[in-house]
């Protein structure tokens, strides 16, 4: 039996299993871990208990997880071990540091705290590494993060806060040491497990994930190998555990058809699931996987992010591409993925670290990628000001250890936290998932060049304006957007404040001095390296002028924002839901006799986030659904 509940068998061992499922509320109980506070040393508290939200995934705002180096549930205040002060702290982080999902559901009230609404956890199968990317399980939990129950339970109270979530999964390849590989290794002429890697000359000869002789490559066009996937992984993930969504590792690995009949399975299957993928590639690449994934990792965006916000740049380099990216009515093209936009990662250097720990940076990056169209992540930490102790040579071994340090939860251990960071952080992200101007409105820009940024985000009637000052000086909106010819000019004197901006300007305490000034000029000022967003009044005559249209997409304007780096890349494949595969896959396969428990899921699913707008049909219903 593959899950760590299924092996367990007898008396002894079932009592033993009561007493550690009652560990959490135990710790909880004495106090050892504070459910619900905010974090270390800070005193703010949001105005919100919930991250439930209307419209997932469109609102979606994802929280992304490093399991092992958020929060250890073992420990007082959760704090994951190890710390700068440590002699061996540079190689402690690539080894274990304790985080757990018990230490993970105690700091749940966090997530909600950050406006997030999705919690995208990174792998906890078993294997011989603390990030999880080297599974030898994909049906069992690793004992250092936890068991099944535990994970389990974490989705349970993660849904019940009304934060869904989405699992790192890595189908491409495993650990050299999974028993499935050993297998192969050790009889190549016998074993069935042969067939079900990429051998060129068993045992050594093999394709692997980055020609890492440890994470040997699956052959998921090897029937029993999608067999496992369809009838086994996911339904664990989907019906037993009940998560909402994946993150795909490594999406370029597998085969195009055998994408293509995962897709089908989703859809027929699990249709409201969201499929995230890491497409780490050239922008024409990760468009051309936009029949099978809802949202693609941003990678060539995120480029333009740091040298415009951390490095002060001309905001045309991401409002040109993020224009690009959209039809002529200003909403996203249905074709390509919607870009799941990011600042810090796992696998990335801290924004903080590329800004130079100036956190007004960090927080006017955010507010850029919650007020813009796409999917935006908030990496731990970021909201509380994280940064890197250290930094390597891209390349050297290890590098991304400095990506990947312990949240700081303990202000005897770490600095404490910057309570306005997560305060204006959560603001713009709490506006996101609870406003449809922001997450489905249309984007028409107004400003676009040198250090400001204004642009509206349009949703029926409720019309807002976002601004944002890239430049170390204080603008004057109302001369900004008048030179500009902007229209709306006029209106700023009923605009509302949504998120005021965060620094004050002028004498205005908040940031923002109302049009008639704090001192009698009219004037309406923000500040350096500040953001806000406006609510204007609902326009009641017609569209907006052409002027502040988007025109159609210039092809070769968004031709060369694409990175050379890549070959060229291969035909977009058709947007075909039931195109048969080629002979010898299997799409209809016997049931594989796994029992699997089935629950109900916490929340009911919301209106599907269309991919192609091409219409497919429920297995269950027989009804067509958006997609």
């Amino acid at each position: 039996m593959p899950t760590t509940m299924r092996r367990l068998a007898g008396p002894a061992v079932v009592s033993l299993l009561l007493v550690l499922l009652a560990v959490p509320g135990i710790l909880l109980a004495t106090g050892v871990i504070e459910r619900g506070s905010v974090g270390s040393a800070t005193g703010w508290v949001p105005d919100w208990d919930t991250a439930d939200s209307q419209d997932w995934p469109a609102d979606a705002v994802i929280y992304h997880v490093f399991v092992d180096r958020f929060a250890d549930g073992d420990v007082p205040a959760t704090q994951v071990a190890g710390s700068p002060a440590d002699a061996d702290y540079a190689a402690a982080l690539t080894d274990w540091m304790g985080g757990d999902l018990v230490g993970l559901e105690a700091r749940l009230d966090h997530v909600v705290a950050t406006g997030a609404n999705t919690l995208w956890l990174s792998p906890v199968n078993t294997g011989p590494a603390f990030h999880g990317y080297h599974p030898t399980d994909l049906l069992d939990v690793d004992p250092r993060f936890g068991d099944v129950e535990e994970l389990r339970r974490l989705i349970d109270g993660a849904q019940e806060r009304g934060v869904r979530v989405i699992y790192d999964l890595v189908l491409n390849h495993t650990s050299d040491q999974h028993p499935w590989f050993l297998a192969a290794q050790a009889d190549c002429t016998g074993s069935e497990y042969v067939d079900w890697y990429r051998f060129s000359n068993c045992p050594d000869s093999y394709a692997a994930f980055a020609g890492l002789a440890e994470l040997p490559q699956l052959n998921l066009d090897h029937p029993p190998v999608r067999d496992f996937v369809f009838d086994e992984v996911l339904p664990f993930y989907l019906d037993d555990l009940g998560v909402d969504g994946f993150r795909l590792d490594h999406v370029e690995g597998p085969s195009r058809d055998f994408w293509r009949v995962f897709d089908t399975e989703l859809d027929q299957r699990w249709p409201d699931t969201l499929v995230l993928g890491e497409v780490w590639s050239q922008l024409a690449v990760i468009e051309s996987y936009g029949d099978v994934l809802d949202a693609a990792t941003a990678f060539p965006l995120r480029d333009r992010l740091l040298a415009t916000f951390a490095r002060g740049g001309d905001v045309r380099a991401v409002a040109m591409p993020i224009a690009a990216t959209l039809d002529g009515a200003g909403l996203p093209d249905t074709g390509p993925p919607r870009q799941q936009t990011y600042l810090s990662s796992h696998d990335q250097s801290r924004f903080a670290h590329e800004a130079g720990g100036d956190l007004d940076r960090v927080a006017l990056a955010y507010a850029a990628i919650l007020t813009l169209p796409g999917l935006p992540t908030i990496y731990y930490g970021d909201e509380v000001g994280m940064t890197q102790t250290d930094a390597l040579p891209d390349g050297a071994d290890f590098a991304d250890r400095w990506f990947r340090e312990p949240m700081p939860w303990d202000d005897e251990v770490w600095a404490s936290w910057d309570d306005a960071h997560l305060a204006r952080v959560a603001a713009f992200a709490r506006a996101r998932t609870t406003t449809p101007a922001l997450h489905a409105g249309r984007y028409l820009e107004v400003v676009g060049e040198g250090d400001v940024w204004v642009f509206e985000r349009v949703h029926d009637d409720d019309r807002l304006l976002v601004a944002l000052n890239n430049g170390e000086v204080a603008v004057d909106l109302g001369d900004v957007l008048a030179a500009a010819g902007w229209p709306g000019a006029a209106e700023l004197s009923d605009a509302e404040v949504v998120v005021p901006a965060g620094a004050a300007v002028a004498g205005a305490p908040d940031g923002v001095a109302g049009v008639d000034g704090a001192d009698g000029s009219g004037e309406l000022r923000l500040g350096p390296l500040d953001a806000t967003i406006l609510r204007l009044p609902p326009r009641l005559t017609g569209p907006a002028p052409a002027r502040f249209r988007r025109p159609p997409p210039d092809r070769n304007r968004a031709t060369i924002l694409r990175s050379p780096r890549c070959d060229p890349p291969p035909q977009a494949p058709a947007r075909s839901r039931t195109a048969p595969p080629p002979p010898g896959i299997a799409t209809e396969r016997p049931p594989s006799g796994r029992l699997v428990a089935i629950r109900p899921r916490k929340l009911p699913p919301g209106p599907a986030w269309p991919r192609s707008g091409q219409r497919t049909r429920s297995a269950a219903t027989g009804q067509g659904r958006p997609r």
